[in-house]
């Protein structure tokens, strides 16, 4: 059987023999490379929709599996897309680290055991950390310092939790762990959350986003925000759902708590950002916490809500990300600039305000139906003053969704042939903001209730 993530691994190793034959050659050009990556990307993608799962003793497949691990494709096709259509004279290195962050966050959802968890995991850090600083200059050396350090601290904490839980329980497989009445034990799941805290940016965890998601090239944050945030809020539902025997009333209101603070920590201080990218920064935290309010519940139906807002904020922070990435290049940097957006591109625009009426929760958009299938699940479970609280939070958080709204100016007219931009490069961004935009609205087919 032919799997996504033995394409995406052979094809690595395949470009970096490819790529050393091209320096051996003295061949400069490196588009060779791009499009190679691109179609191994695709060629996952379509071996994944076809084929499904991965199913070897190190990693395991789950229902979910094959859903979660074919839109993470669908988005590292879209996203590396995006990143060549800048024309720009990219390091090859840029290929190998995105396609091995890329089998991180699938082999992430695949795993059944610690051991390859943490890997996984690292996988995906070791390469972002890489992508972040792909383009050097200060400001992203600054965000790619802070995000390794930070990383390195988190992902020993987990590691240490990891060597408590195996102290406790004498084994490393999610489907061995039984309860265990040891307080080393106890702790080593807190360890273990902590980390996986860091990587799905819960609160108080969440220190390094804002500053890493800015620093970063735009299209290197929204594979932050989304697949790679994705892939951590799974890896909890791996860990604390499928792995440990955590389903106590009190586990649950403490994790409800976490993701309630996320959500208003992070509204609030959206609102009092000037820039738009720490704005869209601040939102992209509050997504994942509405994410880890569905986790929290800990039965099916929670996890099912969970699983489906995933997909929808994912899609909606990448198109964010990816449409914004348009106007930070024309110096759209603060919320006065916004009257600006629509003269430089009306389908970024138009994407980009899509991806944000997503975001808020309104319909028709796949984030109504997100947010939706959340307050069904809290209400299955009795929490109906929960669901007023998140209700009252997002009426609250619309106020700087709209802030940037009503500062856009449709009249405003420029001659695209002034801007800083290559035509035919803003057409292959735009028709991939449109297909963005497009899935947040074919997404709702996958609403189950």
């Amino acid at each position: 059987m032919i799997n996504a993530e033995y394409i995406l691994f052979g094809g690595v190793l395949a470009l970096i023999l490819i790529d050393l034959l091209r320096l051996r050659l003295k061949i400069n050009n490196k588009n060779i490379i791009h499009f190679l990556t691109l179609a191994i990307l695709i060629a996952a993608f379509i071996a994944e929709i076809i084929f499904g799962n991965m199913n070897v003793s190190f990693f395991s497949s789950t229902q979910y599996s094959q859903f979660v691990n074919g839109f993470i494709l669908f988005l590292a096709v879209v996203i590396y897309a995006f990143l060549m259509s800048d024309s720009k004279d990219y390091s090859t290195t840029i290929d190998f680290l995105f396609i091995l962050a890329t089998l991180g966050a699938m082999l992430v959802i695949l795993s059944s055991n610690f051991i390859s968890l943490v890997i996984a995991i690292e996988m995906i850090s070791i390469s972002s950390y890489g992508l972040v600083f792909f383009q050097k200059n200060n400001r992203r050396m600054e965000g790619a310092t802070k995000y390794v350090s930070l990383s390195f601290i988190s992902i020993v904490i987990m590691i240490f939790g990891v060597s408590l839980v195996y102290g406790g329980a004498g084994t490393l497989s999610f489907t061995q762990l039984t309860s265990v009445d040891y307080i080393p034990f106890i702790a080593g799941v807190g360890l273990v959350m902590v980390g996986l805290a860091f990587k799905s940016t819960i609160v108080p965890f969440h220190m390094w986003a804002p500053d890493v998601y800015e620093a970063s090239n735009s299209v290197v944050t929204a594979f932050l925000s989304s697949i790679s945030k994705a892939a951590g809020l799974v890896a909890m539902i791996r860990v604390f759902f499928f792995a440990f025997p955590v389903s106590s009333p009190f586990v649950s209101m403490m994790f409800i708590i976490l993701a309630v603070s996320t959500i208003f920590f992070a509204s609030f201080l959206a609102t009092v950002q000037e820039r738009i990218k720490r704005l869209l920064a601040y939102s992209s935290i509050a997504q994942a916490g509405f994410a880890f309010v569905a986790i929290a519940l800990l039965n099916y139906i929670g996890i099912q809500a969970a699983i489906f807002y995933i997909f929808t904020f994912a899609i909606a922070d990448a198109l964010v990300f990816l449409a914004y990435k348009i106007f930070e290049d024309q110096k759209i940097i603060y919320k006065k600039d916004a009257a600006k957006m629509f003269s430089i591109s009306k389908i970024a625009t138009v994407g980009f305000f899509i991806g944000i009426l997503s975001l808020a929760g309104l319909p028709p958009t796949i984030g109504f139906f997100g947010k939706l299938a959340i307050f069904v699940a809290l209400l299955a479970h009795g929490y109906v003053y929960l669901v007023v609280a998140l209700f009252a939070i997002i009426l609250f958080s619309t106020f700087y969704y709209f802030g940037l709204l009503r500062d856009t100016d449709v009249t405003e007219v420029r001659d695209t042939q002034k801007l800083n931009i290559k035509i035919s490069s803003l057409r292959v961004k735009e028709a991939l903001i449109i297909i963005l935009t497009l899935a947040l609205f074919v997404g709702v087919i996958f609403v189950n209730f």
